[in-house]
């Protein structure tokens, strides 16, 4: 009787084994489908904001004319233009900044990025950013997103808001 209970108490003990990993499975495919929802509430996110930035930027034809010369060639801007133009941009890159630090925590899936990956860097390779680097606002972005842009201008050879002479 004895070696009868201890038969079905392995039996048991296999059942429950065997119930913890169907469990766990399970856990982890519920897991992995509300990783992928988060994903595509963040990205929907994304692109609802890039809508909503570049409605209001092109909200009156003279802020869309400034936003669009600060980007390309800021001291074209008389000085009031050129800080209105200052902090338009700065807006833009603050989302493009957020972009960048969101996928450096691993919070974007590597397609959601690389869909991101050329506005941010356009962003950063453009002028108005040499201006925002050359300016002491700077400070008040993320120093990760600086060194990454400082190195990604460097490797285009943009210094001080233009192209570099390579010769």
């Amino acid at each position: 009787m004895k070696e009868l209970l201890e038969e079905y108490a392995l039996i048991a003990e296999i059942i429950s084994a065997l119930a913890v990993i169907i469990s766990l499975i399970f856990v982890g495919l519920q897991i992995r489908s509300n990783t992928k929802a988060t994903q595509a509430s963040t990205f929907h996110e994304i692109a609802a904001l890039d809508i909503h930035i570049l409605l209001s930027l092109g909200s009156s034809k003279e802020t869309s004319r400034i936003i669009s010369t600060f980007r390309v060639n800021p001291d074209a801007l008389t000085e009031e233009e050129h800080n209105h133009g200052f902090h338009l941009f700065a807006a833009e890159i603050r989302h493009v900044e957020n972009l960048f630090l969101q996928n450096e925590n691993k919070m974007l899936s590597k397609k959601n990025w690389e869909s991101r990956k050329s506005l941010v860097d356009g962003m950063v390779l453009t002028p108005g950013f040499g201006a925002l680097l050359e300016s002491p606002n700077k400070h008040f972005f993320d120093g990760s997103f600086i060194r990454y842009a400082e190195n990604l201008r460097k490797k285009h050879l943009i210094k001080d808001g233009g192209f570099e002479n390579k010769n």
